[in-house]
């Protein structure tokens, strides 16, 4: 059995200790650094900001597709079953974002109908303040089709005022139409293979497996430029030939990105593309093939 095909085990104390942590530096300083904000039980988002690139990846999976994806607020892995990939392997930094993804799991299952799917999304999004997340509607729907582990976490935290989601007015819902939901329900039953690790410890992780596509989401405007080209170097040896990776950040972050992306990934053995999000002028998408023709 491969490490991540394992549930993970959160510890309460650590995930307590994080959050405080979190909280008392912002007190101090009035300010969350991204850098620091991010760490092993940092609260989850519940849906995502990012749908239209999430959309994009319909155009670019194949059937039976091997991919590697963040698993975040869960859309990111979900989608990419629905678009027919075979095999999904999750990363995150945070324990909280497999939670999420396996609460909506359980609520595919929960739920025969894609409306009360969605309507369990929305106000999970809005009783995920501390002590009200058990209180959200229809919770006790999807608590059968979780493990235990996941069952007493949500329960403690909640009980004693730690957050595991986050409400962001900035993302955004969703509807899936009633067959393709059927479709879902059927072809993800259980939690993705899932390894908890920050990006620059993945490589080791994955040992030699490689993708057919790799969604980075944002990671990189996170990381500092040494950091990013030793990620983005790691990255090269798990992506097939034809395979491809895919990468978001907004303008702020673009420059240093493409440095970075243009010294590691060559022609002709590689190719890049980059555009912007069909309704966001700010979020850039980039695109990196690996060309068939590498050595």
């Amino acid at each position: 059995m491969n490490q991540y095909t394992q549930e993970p085990i959160p510890n309460i104390i650590e995930a307590v200790n994080k959050v405080m942590a979190t909280l008392v530096g912002f007190m101090k300083n009035f300010n969350l650094d991204e850098q620091n904000f991010y760490n092993e039980y940092t609260p989850q988002i519940v849906s995502t900001n990012e749908l239209q690139q999430i959309y994009e990846l319909k155009n670019h999976i194949k059937p039976d597709a091997k991919v590697l994806t963040v698993s975040a607020s869960g859309e990111q892995p979900l989608f990419c079953k629905l678009y027919g990939a075979k095999y999904v392997v999750t990363f995150d930094i945070s324990y909280n974002s497999y939670l999420l993804t396996s609460v909506k799991i359980a609520a595919l299952q929960a739920f025969n109908k894609n409306t009360d799917y969605e309507k369990f999304v929305y106000d999970l999004s809005h009783y995920c303040k501390p002590g009200q997340l058990m209180d959200t509607p229809k919770m006790d729907y999807i608590f059968p089709y979780l493990s235990n582990t996941q069952k007493n976490h949500l329960r403690t935290t909640d009980e004693i005022g730690i957050p595991v989601f986050l409400q962001d007015i900035s993302c955004n819902f969703y509807n899936i139409p009633q067959e393709q939901y059927e479709n879902l329900r059927q072809s993800v039953k259980t939690p993705f293979p899932f390894i908890w690790t920050n990006i620059i410890e993945l490589d080791k992780k994955l040992g030699n497996e490689n993708f057919d596509l790799v969604y980075y989401s944002n990671i990189l405007s996170f990381m500092n430029d040494y950091q990013n080209r030793l990620i983005l170097q790691d990255t090269k040896k798990h992506i097939k030939p034809n395979g491809k990776l895919f990468l978001v950040t907004g303008s702020k972050h673009l420059g240093t990105i493409m440095d970075a992306i243009d010294d590691t990934f060559r022609e002709p053995d590689w190719n890049i593309q980059l555009f912007n999000a069909p309704t966001e002028k700010d979020f850039m998408h980039i695109i990196v093939q690996h060309n068939q023709n590498n050595r």
